[in-house]
């Protein structure tokens, strides 16, 4: 965090407040709660530390991430583990990182999701819940949007997602492209679910934030879409494949790389 000032700490109420309200705005995938379980809640051993998703060893993965992948698989109805963990990294880097992302778009506020500072709680496709062990901001609006583009590499890419992808490649043999194709599906999503910011504005700050990092910006792109109500809106168009459609639904994500980029965009456009 060298070049920026210390986190700011919010309490437990006010950063309550702003989080419910970030969410009511813009959606619940930006949904976080902040401060650990109440011991007393019935689902309170249900939350995983996100810190020990990550082993750094070759193998089968730590217990923790043993059964988060196991909820997606079952939830899921893959017929293998590799095809759940491609899934599963899209769903957790939509949900759990997506209010660092969206907060950094609307006004260079990123919240603190590193993984030490994170409990997820699994659902059976995706994940249930997110919490902020000790809700605060690594990066506030009154800063630069440099030091608020380091800070939210470093939550959300550097020490969350790439490792946590790189946990599921040793763990399953998913193809480590394909893992980054979700982090970076998960994340364009976050960011083009920004509404009402208008297109263009989320495309300059999408190639913003894949500047630094052009092997996650060649694994698909942000298309400006227009809706049959006349609206525009952004849509990611992804250049690898999650395996959804190996899954018990047997249906392909609307983002599928295995379906013609013009039909892609006009199911988005039909929504």
């Amino acid at each position: 965090m060298s070049g920026r000032r210390a986190p700011v700490l919010l309490d437990e109420l006010t950063a309550l407040i702003e989080l419910t309200d970030l969410a009511s705005a813009h959606g619940p995938r930006y949904h976080m709660l902040p401060g650990d379980p109440p011991a007393a809640e019935a689902d309170a051993g249900e939350w995983l530390p996100a810190d020990q998703l990550v082993d750094p060893e070759p193998g089968p993965g730590t217990a923790e991430l043993r059964r988060l992948l196991t909820a997606e698989w079952e939830g899921s109805g893959h017929r293998t583990a590799h095809a759940a963990a491609l899934t599963l990294i899209a769903v957790y880097a939509g949900r759990v990182t997506a209010a660092a992302m969206l907060g950094w778009v609307l006004d260079g506020r990123v919240w603190d999701v590193r993984p030490h500072n994170v409990l997820v709680r699994p659902g059976t496709h995706g994940i249930a819940g997110v919490r902020l062990r000790v809700p605060r901001l690594l990066a506030a609006p009154a800063e630069d949007r440099g030091a608020g583009l380091a800070a939210l590499h470093e939550a959300v890419l550097d020490t969350h997602l790439l490792p946590l992808a790189a946990a599921l490649h040793r763990a399953t043999r998913a193809g480590l492209r394909q893992l980054h194709g979700g982090v970076a599906h998960g994340c364009a999503t976050a960011l083009s679910a920004a509404a009402p910011r208008p297109a263009g504005e989320l495309a300059r700050r999408w190639a913003e934030f894949t500047a630094p990092l052009p092997r996650l910006a060649r694994l698909g792109e942000l298309a400006e879409v227009t809706r049959t109500d006349g609206t525009s809106r952004l849509h990611y168009l992804r250049n690898t494949c999650c395996l959804y459609y190996t899954s018990a639904e047997a249906v392909r994500c609307v983002s599928c790389c295995l379906t013609p980029r013009a039909d892609r965009l006009r199911a988005y456009a039909a929504r």
